[in-house]
């Protein structure tokens, strides 16, 4: 009997890393001559920024910053002071070799920190963060595609598959000098900032994309450290990069980030002496990562009417990236004021994250946790801070989805009072959605057939077989060693899954 068997392999995303390094964070810090004295810590962050990536052979090296920032209060305790604390990290993994084109994703998330003030003029700090670590690259899964053969019948099914094929990263700078508003007091003092980079566009185009964007800054400042007056300043700074990947197509989706490496804001005067400039120096890094999808027949079953045939089957995972999407939502939050020391609110800002990601009957799923950061006054003008966390859930309409991985970036936080002692916040976040479909099947990796057992020439042309319902038209036909199209056409029938109990005519070949 003359055959032929054609193997194909297909592409399939292959983990060779995802895992964590957990870090932790000790540090004695004296303040400079030129800080006041610590009356009281109001809040201290921590937030790892890694700076770079280093594939060397089997060792992949994450290098980065980790920016401790302490809020407190100096001796008149109505002045809100700053500090900033840095201290560089490494966090090393060893990975698979030989893969070429691999996208490398390194993620970091805050543990805990605890910090306080030992002295007047020194703080001590502890706590922990970790590195995440996932390395993607396209692998192959062997399998049957097609066979040859006048005897042999086979069961195909298309898959679609979608494999990192490789990532690319540019590194650049902002330097601005940014005017405050003719209505807002010049600046003494820096309290915090907010920078976040949000991407507008994603171009491809051949061997480069173009994205375009917009770092939007929020400054808190005091006008006057007397009194302890705060202000808020809020910019808007325009970008555009061009991106060199070398083999990019513009049919493959790409996942595009921007993140603020560092951030430097400095108050300088203007030709009046007054402090109404502000410098503003920022490092920015723009990762893409590129997907490519493709589809492929594959055999999931097969016989032969003349003889037998053993069938090596694996299993077949796949996952195919519907889509990288974008929207802005609101979430809004009524709260009580704590009952003393909230008579005037000076700022709110807040952190927001993923907890659980999910996908049903086309809706993704996301619920989060934020934690909203309060400062505000009593009637005498001392200033104390408050924390609560908040949970919500997003709903988006996403056909076909089966798992969803997000980002969430805090973009906006509005605040207004909505009854006595009370607050509502309202808090716009940018939400990336990367829509997956997952599928997995049996498809037949390899063919033997026995050709030293042929079946026994059939003496009738027809026979009949008493079918059940919900029976499949293929295990029939292969059960007869008769081919599927010919039950079919022998008896009328519509599909391939019998609806109700039913007498077949099964014609023999």
């Amino acid at each position: 009997m003359d055959y032929k068997v054609i193997n194909k392999a297909i592409a399939v995303t292959e983990t060779l890393y995802d895992g964590y390094d957990e870090r932790p964070v000790d540090c004695d810090f004296v303040l400079p001559d030129y800080y006041p004295d610590i009356a009281a810590v109001l809040k201290c962050t921590l937030k790892p920024v890694i700076q770079s990536k280093q594939l060397s052979g089997d060792r992949l090296i994450v290098d980065g910053t980790v920016i401790i920032h302490v809020l407190y209060l100096d001796e008149s305790r109505k002045c809100i002071r700053s500090c900033e604390i840095t201290r560089p990290f490494t966090s090393t993994f060893s990975v698979k070799t030989g893969v070429s084109n691999p996208v490398i994703r390194a993620t970091t998330k805050t543990e805990y920190v605890n910090c306080r003030a030992v002295s007047p003029r020194r703080l001590d700090i502890h706590g922990s963060f970790s590195v995440r670590l996932r390395m993607l690259a396209e692998g192959g899964a062997e399998v049957v595609s097609a066979i040859n053969g006048d005897t042999m019948h086979t069961r195909k099914n298309v898959v679609t598959y979608s494999v990192p094929a490789m990532s690319a990263e540019k590194s650049f700078t902002i330097n601005e000098v940014l005017e405050l508003g003719s209505a807002q007091p010049p600046a003494e003092t820096i309290i915090r900032g907010d920078a976040a980079a949000e991407l507008s566009d994603c171009k491809l185009m051949v061997n480069k994309a173009i994205i375009k964007g917009e770092v939007k800054l929020c400054n808190l400042y005091t006008s006057d450290v007397t009194t302890g007056n705060v202000h808020k300043a809020e910019h808007e700074i325009p970008f555009s990069q061009i991106i060199d990947i070398e083999g990019l197509d513009e049919e493959w989706q790409c996942d595009t980030r921007v993140d603020i490496v560092s951030s430097d804001i400095k108050i300088s005067q203007n030709q009046n002496g007054e402090g109404k400039l502000l410098e503003v120096n920022l490092k920015l890094a723009a990762t893409v990562d590129c997907y490519r999808t493709g589809m492929a027949e594959v055999v999931t079953d097969a016989y032969s009417t003349a003889c037998p045939v053993n069938l090596e089957k694996k299993r077949l995972d796949t996952s195919h990236l519907l889509a990288i999407k974008t929207d802005k939502s609101t979430i809004r939050e009524t709260f009580d004021l704590p009952p003393e020391g909230a008579d005037e609110i000076i700022d709110i800002w807040c952190d927001a994250s993923p907890l659980e990601e999910s996908c049903e009957n086309g809706v993704s799923r996301i619920n989060g946790r934020m934690l909203i950061y309060l400062l505000a006054k009593d009637g005498s003008g001392n200033v104390s801070f408050f924390e609560r966390p908040a949970d919500f859930s997003l709903e988006y309409e996403d056909d076909g989805c089966t798992n969803v991985s997000s980002d969430l970036a805090v973009s906006k936080v509005d605040y207004s009072m909505a009854g006595s002692g009370q607050v509502e916040i309202r808090v716009q976040l940018n939400v990336t959605r990367r829509c997956f479909a997952s599928d997995s099947l049996v498809a037949v990796s390899s063919v033997q057939v026995d050709e030293n057992a042929a079946y026994p020439a059939e003496k009738a042309a027809l026979k009949i077989y008493f079918a059940n319902s919900g029976e499949s038209v293929w295990e029939v036909a292969k059960a007869c060693r008769t081919s599927v199209d010919a039950i079919i056409q022998e008896n009328n029938l519509s599909g391939d899954v019998l609806a109700k109990d039913t007498m077949l005519l099964i014609p023999l070949c």
